[in-house]
């Protein structure tokens, strides 16, 4: 008898090991996804800040720094933005920064013959988004090419034509019409109303309250959003005004938030990268939704160049170096997945803020540039490390 109850109490005291190591993995995708959340990152950011406003003796925080880095954050979120909706079907697009000097090259070849007027220079920005997207869509949605190796083509392709183009010179000459898109600012009345639109925004979630599962959710967000736009508020309203670039920015923010979360065409944008086959057996037009996202991407980065060439006055040959890794970082860092099928818009902007505030920070350190990139990389590789850790359960190692 003895015997016989040892035998039936052994498993009973075996049975919660199990249990127990599955909790370590619990708890760390719980830490992963609050790092990644909006506040997580909002928290990061602040420390960022506090850390460069001390280490600078606070010129990091002033007027004229803030200002500047929001221009410089406005450029790299406007990609990031498109970026968002070619990982979230889960591709990638390599050649944006190529892009970005074959069109900023363009840009101020039309600008310093003086033969068209700012609007045709800007039709001409965004017409040439289109034709890139539909040059690199064509490539992956028809002819199958993996996105990684098609728009690594074109990355080493249009770097190539604006060198030819612009002889690896500087050119300036940019007119007034378009450096409006760099160097403009929203002030008076016009920023009042614009800064209000922003907080009515922000307190849309507030219409979830009475659904008890979504209650929590929406009171961060209205809270978090809501903060935001104090935060913007306090750095426009006490220098010249809110930078053109960052109004531009926040609008085409805004609009693609509101097509993700509220369209159709949002919902299959998710449907596409968290499960194609899936997808495809639904219905959903796998081709257009790759070739649309796409076009978007190139439409957002011509409207980024025109920003670039706005606040420089000029475009120089090296221009767009780096920028597809900046943007690429900011989205993952934003809480999208490499692998497709997640991402939202605020987590994008805070996360292309992130990535900017270290470059600034570091150059107003007078870190050398080979340095900046050094810590660019390893902030790259780390934000795709957590992306992997929280699709296996937050195990640190691979099993061997």
């Amino acid at each position: 008898m003895k015997s016989n109850t040892a035998e039936t109490n052994t498993p009973a005291i075996a049975a919660p090991a199990p249990e127990a190591k599955a909790a370590a993995p619990n708890r760390a995708s719980s830490i992963i996804s609050v790092a990644r959340s909006a506040a997580g990152l909002l928290v990061a950011v602040a420390l960022v800040w506090i850390a460069f406003s001390f280490l600078t003796d606070g010129v990091f925080v002033s007027d004229r720094n803030v200002t500047n880095l929001m221009r410089q954050t406005a450029i790299t979120a406007m990609v990031a933005l498109g970026m968002l909706v070619v990982v979230a079907q889960g591709e990638i697009d390599l050649s944006v920064g190529s892009f970005m000097s074959l069109c900023v090259t363009v840009v101020a070849l039309l600008e310093a013959s003086h033969l068209v007027s700012p609007w045709v220079t800007v039709a001409a920005a965004i017409g040439m988004g289109v034709l890139v997207g539909v040059w690199n869509g064509t490539w992956v949605a028809r002819f199958g090419l993996p996105s990684f190796v098609a728009t690594l083509g074109g990355l080493m392709l249009f770097r190539g034509i604006a060198l030819a183009l612009s002889g690896g010179r500087t050119i300036s000459g940019i007119s007034e019409g378009i450096r409006f898109f760099g160097d403009a600012f929203l002030s008076g009345p016009v920023l009042w109303v614009f800064l209000a639109i922003a907080a009515l925004i922000s307190l849309l979630p507030l219409r979830h309250l009475n659904d008890p599962a979504r209650r929590r959710q929406a009171l961060v967000r209205a809270i978090l959003g809501f903060a935001s736009v104090a935060l913007l508020s306090w750095s426009t309203l006490s220098y010249l005004g809110l930078p053109m670039p960052v109004a531009i920015t926040l609008v085409a923010a805004a609009i693609l938030s509101w097509m993700l979360t509220n369209t159709v065409w949002g919902r299959h944008v998710y449907a596409v990268g968290g499960n194609r086959a899936a997808a495809r057996s639904a219905g959903i037009p796998i081709t257009r939704h790759l070739m649309t996202s796409f076009i978007l991407i190139g439409v957002l980065t011509g409207l980024g160049t025109l920003m670039f060439v706005g606040r420089l006055g000029s475009a120089p040959p090296e221009s767009g170096l780096f920028l597809e890794l900046n943007a690429i970082a900011a989205v993952v860092i934003g809480g999208a997945s490499l692998y497709g099928g997640t991402g939202t818009v605020p987590g994008i902007l805070l996360g292309a803020l992130l990535m900017q505030s270290l470059s600034n920070g570091l150059s107003l350190l007078n870190v050398p540039t080979a340095y900046q990139n050094i810590v660019s990389g390893i902030v790259l590789m780390l934000a795709v490390y957590v992306d992997v850790l929280s699709k296996r359960g937050g195990k640190l190692f691979v099993r061997p």
